[in-house]
């Protein structure tokens, strides 16, 4: 496997990712890592890291990249309410970076994993093949500590 930078925009602004693109013939279906909480693209422990090469070594294209404000990304601050725009962006950036993948599957944790489906929900992105969602946070004002 390899691992490539990639800089694509974002109304306006540049995001920074690392595809990790396997050898040989890859998989029809790439996966996009969405980062959740204030972390960059490497995640804790270097998380993001190890999946997205783990996936590329099985044959699978993975991105991971930084929401605008985050890690080398500039941008104004924004939480997981306000990055539909990113996770479009990071879409088209990783399938014309692997013109061989025809969709995506989303993968998040926490707080990314309930941005990807918000993005799904507004978006019914037909580029999105599927959802791996690990610990979705929600809240309300009913579930809020007192």
């Amino acid at each position: 496997m390899k691992e490539t930078v990639l800089s694509f925009p974002c109304e306006g602004e540049p995001l920074v990712g690392i595809l990790a693109e396997p050898d040989g013939t890859p998989a029809e279906v790439g996966v996009l890592i969405i980062v959740g909480g204030p972390q960059y693209r490497v995640g804790s422990h270097r998380q993001f890291t190890l999946l997205a090469r783990h996936l590329a070594a099985h044959g699978i294209a993975a991105l991971r990249f930084d929401y605008r404000s985050m890690g080398d990304s500039p941008g104004a601050a924004r939480d997981f309410l306000g990055v539909d725009a990113d996770i479009g962006a990071a879409i088209t950036a990783l399938l014309a970076a692997r013109p061989a993948l025809r969709r995506v599957v989303l993968w998040g944790l926490c707080d990314a994993a309930s941005a990807a489906l918000l993005y799904l929900e507004q978006t019914r992105d037909a580029r999105v093949a599927g959802l791996a969602l690990l610990n979705p946070w929600a809240r309300s004002a009913a579930t809020l500590a007192q």
